[in-house]
């Protein structure tokens, strides 16, 4: 099994908050209307504004989505993932890499760039050989993979948002289209909040 840096612990609550006041200040109409978050847009235009992060692409394996390099001050994106013509999936995917790894530039640059022990790069990859603790010896809330896909949860379904879409019993298919996610990111989601009921598919 592939390790991972040790982060700062950091509440669910904390990291749902951070991710809403980033919406707030980006597209507040977001946290009101059930719809998409433009995490594209953010990425590209107002990324380096909030974090000081450069955003970038490159050229990665298959296995690699995303990495943010906090000594380079740049976050990178798969051009694999940029380039994905007709696929639908493959553009949700990409959503949601760019929202993960927007969380690790919120969640953990500046603890890096402070701490000598983060001196590696946060890499969106289960098989990186930079990580350093087995995911099963870390507690969630010390997980930065776990912080950056629940921040990226919080920023393309924000949870009163979801909720209230639940509660309105709409279809998998309807909350896939109105946040623009794939429905396996729906799944987290419902987990994450710890909400039982079963959406229906159509």
């Amino acid at each position: 099994m592939a390790s991972v840096l040790k982060a700062r612990p950091r509440k669910a609550e904390d990291i749902e908050n951070l991710a809403c006041e980033v919406i707030k200040s980006f597209q507040p109409d977001a946290l009101i209307q059930l719809k998409k978050f433009d995490v594209e847009e953010f990425f590209e235009f107002e990324l380096k504004n909030h974090t000081g992060i450069e955003p970038d692409t490159y050229n990665f394996p298959d296995e690699i989505d995303g990495c943010t390099d906090f000594e380079e001050k740049k976050c990178y994106i798969s051009l694999n993932l940029m380039e994905y013509g007709e696929c639908e999936v493959t553009r949700r995917r990409l959503r949601a890499t760019q929202a993960h790894e927007i969380g690790h530039c919120f969640l953990h640059v500046a603890d890096a760039r402070r701490n000598q022990k983060f001196q590696q790069k946060f890499v969106n990859d289960k098989q990186s050989s930079l990580r350093m603790y087995n995911p099963d010896d870390l507690k969630a809330y010390e997980n930065p993979e776990w912080q950056a896909w629940r921040f990226a949860s919080a920023l393309l379904m924000p949870e009163h948002c979801f909720k209230r879409a639940v509660e309105c019993n709409w279809t998998k298919k309807k909350i896939k289209y109105a946040f623009d996610v794939n429905p396996s990111f729906i799944e987290v989601r419902l987990k994450e909040l710890k909400i039982s009921a079963r959406l229906k598919n159509g």
